[in-house]
């Protein structure tokens, strides 16, 4: 079998070489990013929130640890069930955005917020929680040392979820990066690195396939051309040429949603009991 903590280090380690290349902590304290995944949760955009939901039957008064927890998309409809959670967030607009998702919700109990990036957090400082959850969030440099610290704060499960295949926005990427920049694309490793590298490490984790079911819609090309253009950093004029020919193709106009890209992907729930 591979190392795939190695696996995962080595390619994220190449990643983080490339053009422009941001981290998710990066890339969510620029202040329209976190505007528009906000805007998509609010419009029923991310469709797999009620499934992962599902996942996640926590008895009221259960002490949660929502590490990478955004917008609050998981950490808010959780208060709302009755669980004491605390988020793990390091994008400063994510703080603003969380606390106007509790208001829209009408959540009013506290989500204490850890300003940190996982990797920075004190294992020992913040204790133990009877849940330790992860969603689409393992952007971590050293994949070993971020499960066994979500292990070490756990007591009772750990739920993660991550793509299990390439999302399509990534697919984008993967298309036009070497065109563009003439270099190697290195997207997001996926899950089954996560699973094997927790077999590796003895911890024998549950594995449920699901469907992405996430909505990327643009009221104009235009809107599609700023948000990809960012993504792919093109910013000669014929890098903004190739990926406008591209995106052309990729986007299909749907009747009241606009300019839409096809909807298909897979995750995993990967979870174990302690």
């Amino acid at each position: 079998m591979n190392d795939a903590n190695r696996e995962w280090n080595d390619h994220c380690a190449k990643q983080a070489k490339m053009t422009d290349f941001q981290t998710g902590a990066q890339r969510f304290s620029v202040q329209k990013n976190t505007d528009q995944m906000l805007q998509n949760l609010l419009l029923g955009n991310v469709g797999r929130v009620l499934d992962q939901l599902d996942c996640l039957p926590f008895p009221p008064g259960s002490t949660v640890l929502d590490i990478g927890a955004g917008p609050g998309t998981l950490s808010v409809p959780l208060t709302a069930a009755g669980c004491q959670v605390t988020a793990v967030e390091p994008a400063p607009p994510m703080h603003a955005a969380l606390a106007e998702y509790k208001k829209i919700k009408g959540v009013t109990a506290d989500i204490p917020i850890i300003p940190k990036v996982w990797e920075e957090v004190d294992s020992e400082e913040i204790g133990q929680f009877d849940y330790v959850i992860s969603s689409f969030a393992m952007t971590v440099p050293d994949l070993n040392s971020a499960l066994l610290k979500m292990d070490a704060v756990c007591k009772k499960e750990v739920h993660i979820f991550w793509f299990l295949t390439d999302p399509p926005w990534d697919r984008v990427n993967e298309a036009l990066w070497t065109k563009l920049h003439h270099e190697e694309y290195y997207g997001k490793p996926l899950a089954d690195l996560i699973w094997n590298a927790l077999y590796r490490a003895g911890i024998y984790a549950n594995l449920e396939v699901l469907p992405l079911k996430d909505s990327h819609s643009y009221e104009t090309f235009e809107d599609v051309t700023k948000e990809y253009l960012g993504r792919l950093a093109a910013k000669e004029e014929w890098q903004i040429l190739l990926a406008e020919e591209y995106l052309k193709k990729a986007f299909i106009q749907v009747p009241e949603k606009g300019f839409t890209l096809p909807e298909d992907g897979l995750y995993a729930h990967i979870w174990w009991r302690k």
